[in-house]
């Protein structure tokens, strides 16, 4: 089979120039695709041919990529940035039936042009979000899915009918899924980030599950003839955690929605994927529980504007009350807010001070020093007066994994619903 590897590079006004596009293998983009019930069919259509292909969610190794570089020399650019790619295809395939000149929407390539060149010139034509029409394609697509995303998301969150077993020891829980999860954090040191990020949470553990049944390492996936050997080796190792550079777990955080080409590792700085180092055997008897995996230190609680530390969350929100005058729950109480704008504040201040702006005025500085000496005059332990400059969806995302403040807000919404439920059984006995 041909193989071809193509690069295309384009620029951006004023900017440096920027790949765009991912290297193309004509022998690699048949293969690996994830298949999805399209409302239309199972196949999407080429733009120009009666050709059909799969109709695969994401468009990354969808072979009609290499069947329209082949045969229509037309590209894609960051094709893994289109959150539907069904329809972004047949939006474009009624679009460029309908035009006499495919110059109208697309970028036109030359290749070959140097004077040097001795491979005869050839025309390629890119589908690119630098162009107006296809960003906009793309931000529609993009804003659906995310809603739809956000929608299923608060469903669980407040599915009370949640029931799953411990992963790691015999406990039953029942009702809201975010105890399960700081359980087998807390108990077994099993952290997969804040419960209220992480979406399609009965898959996820159905897919944990399966690999421990299986005697599979959850970080490097090596397989073991039995659980106490795997026990031994992902404590030893380290790998009582997933790969954050495993894209099997991408669909599961809701951070990969937002920004369609990240995957969450990179939004919320995992650390660097470690690679194992042999270790001495020490003289232990592997038949220890998974409770001995609990680990000795706590989790560290930090201030939202300056270094302060604890590992009581609880000592944490009284010195912002004593110390910046900062109250999250009377600002709830005065704002009337609901649990997600807690988190966006929450969120929205991580990322100000992270970046180094005052979150109150959002004045940026050079140092931590400059921004704390600006804090600390102007009294600006606040948010801005103007809801709508916090209250923006990026701010669900948190800033920090293992923001524990996080933890420490209050849902009345769920509390109300747990009220109401339990008064209307004490009614109906």
């Amino acid at each position: 089979m041909l193989g071809v590897l193509f690069y295309a590079m384009a620029e951006k006004p004023d900017c440096e120039p920027t790949r765009i596009l991912q290297p193309l293998s004509l022998n690699s983009l048949t293969g690996g695709t994830h298949i999805t019930k399209d409302e239309e069919g199972t196949a999407i259509p080429c733009f120009f041919c009666e050709e059909t292909f799969p109709a695969t969610e994401n468009g990354t190794k969808n072979p009609i990529l290499a069947h329209l570089l082949s045969e229509h020399k037309l590209i894609i650019a960051n094709v893994d940035k289109v959150a539907n790619f069904p329809k972004y295809v047949r939006y474009w395939r009624e679009k460029l039936s309908q035009t006499k000149d495919i110059k109208d929407y697309c970028v036109v390539i030359n290749t070959n042009t140097a004077p040097d060149d001795k491979a005869p010139q050839e025309k390629f034509f890119m589908l690119t979000d630098f162009l107006p029409e296809d960003k906009a394609l793309r931000d529609d697509l993009n804003n659906a899915k995310l809603s739809a995303i956000l929608d299923e998301q608060l469903v669980e969150r407040k599915d009370q009918n949640f029931s799953r077993r411990c992963l790691f020891c015999k406990i039953m829980f029942h009702g809201n899924r975010s105890q399960l999860f700081l359980h087998m954090a807390k108990d077994h040191s099993f952290n997969v980030g804040n419960p209220d990020n992480i979406v399609h949470s009965g898959e996820f553990l159905d897919l944990i599950k399966s690999k421990l049944d299986s005697f599979v390492c959850l970080f490097c996936e090596k397989g073991f003839k039995e659980w106490n050997v795997l026990k031994d080796h992902m404590r030893k190792k380290s790998h009582k955690r997933i790969d954050p550079k495993n894209k099997k777990y991408d669909r599961f955080y809701l951070i990969n929605y937002l920004d369609p080409g990240k995957d969450w590792k990179e939004v919320q700085l995992e650390p660097e994927y470690e690679k194992e180092v042999v270790q001495e055997e020490e003289d232990e008897d592997i038949e220890k529980e998974w409770e001995d995996w609990i680990e000795e230190d706590a989790l560290i609680s930090f201030c939202l504007f300056c270094s302060h530390v604890d590992d009581d969350v609880n000592n944490i929100v009284k010195h912002m009350k004593e110390d910046h005058d900062f109250d999250i729950n009377s600002i709830k109480e005065k704002m009337n807010l609901t649990f997600y704008h807690q988190v966006k504040i929450v969120n929205f201040i991580r990322k100000q001070i992270y970046e180094l702006k005052c979150p109150s005025c959002l004045l940026e500085y050079k140092s931590k020093g400059d921004l704390q000496e600006h804090l600390k005059s102007e009294k600006h332990y606040n948010i801005p007066e103007d809801k709508s400059v916090w209250d923006q969806p990026g701010y669900f995302f948190p800033t920090f994994d293992d923001d524990t403040l996080l933890c420490f807000l209050n849902d009345d919404d769920l509390a109300d619903e747990n009220h109401n439920k339990s008064r209307s059984q004490t009614t109906a006995n």
